[in-house]
């Protein structure tokens, strides 16, 4: 067994990573906005250091070997704790500096993350945010195991790691433009409050025939195209379909909006300066039933 006695650049390792995911490195290029050759710098490096072939190179593209699979699943957690250690040393300081992780649904990002990253990107030239999205009870898995710093998170888990800070209240209800089919019903089944509101109108039979669809944003369109009656939050209808009526005649489920992170997150100024914008969210997002 190689004895190592050196640590991999972090960089070698976010090229190695977009490399495995793309299997090109001309993909991996292109997303990245880094040259061919550095990308196989990077992973000649690592493959140095290690002692092992990562890559299989082939005419279409690049296989990733057992080594090579190895690396890639611990990879991420590896940048995440190197991130974590680098926010930690400058915890101790004053300077409004750093790179955090800030995790949401992509339809909640819609109505919240404009001013949010607005207003942190005008008043802290040295802090920048990556945004990772997923649905809301992924995000506080990944706070709860430290994968992402803090979270705009619906209806979050309380758990003894985390603080919670409420920001405002939306409504999940059943949409419908005044033209709209009666009886097709447009919904993401992978939603709890979805799931919900199903429960309350079973019965009914209201509704003969259903879209399910994933996104949101696209069950917003097609409701507002006429297509039938669809299950959204009050906010995203607000953002993207203001025309949208609210059928009153059927149940709806009360969501809250909270900022979530960790009790043991670093408080540096950064961290502080982050999550006072945050905390003021509520005063500057859309409304409900109000228009863009």
């Amino acid at each position: 067994m190689k004895n190592i006695n050196s640590y991999p650049d972090p960089w070698d390792l976010t090229y190695f990573l977009e490399v495995a995911k793309t299997g090109n490195l001309s993909r991996a290029s292109e997303k990245l906005g880094v040259g061919q050759p550095a990308l196989s710098l990077a992973i000649k490096r690592l493959e140095t250091l290690l002692g092992v072939d990562l890559f299989i190179r082939r005419s279409r593209g690049m296989v990733m070997t057992e080594s090579g699979n190895v690396l890639a699943k611990e990879a991420s957690g590896l940048l995440a704790k190197w991130q974590d250690v680098a926010n930690r040393a400058l915890g101790s300081t004053t300077e409004l500096r750093g790179r955090f992780r800030l995790g949401c649904h992509p339809s909640v990002a819609i109505y919240t993350l404009g001013p949010l990253l607005k207003k942190v990107y005008q008043n802290f030239p040295q802090i920048e945010l990556e945004l990772v999205h997923g649905l809301s009870r992924q995000v506080g898995e990944k706070i709860i195991s430290g994968d992402i710093d803090f979270g705009l998170v619906i209806n979050p888990v309380r758990h003894p790691d985390l603080v919670i800070k409420k920001l405002l209240d939306d409504q999940v209800g059943f949409w419908k433009s005044k033209n709209g089919l009666d009886d097709v019903l447009i919904y993401n089944p992978n939603l709890l409050q979805t799931g919900a509101l199903l429960k309350k109108i079973q019965g009914k039979k209201a509704f003969k025939r259903t879209v399910t669809s994933d996104s949101l944003e696209v069950i917003a369109k097609l409701v507002e195209s006429g297509l039938g009656t669809g299950i959204l939050p009050g906010r995203i209808v607000g953002a993207l379909t203001p025309d949208l009526v609210l059928q009153d005649r059927y149940p709806s489920y009360q969501d809250e909006l909270a900022l979530v992170y960790r009790h043991d997150l670093p408080s540096s100024a950064a961290v502080k300066a982050v999550l006072e914008v945050m905390r003021g969210l509520g005063g500057h997002v859309i409304r409900l039933g109000e228009s863009k």
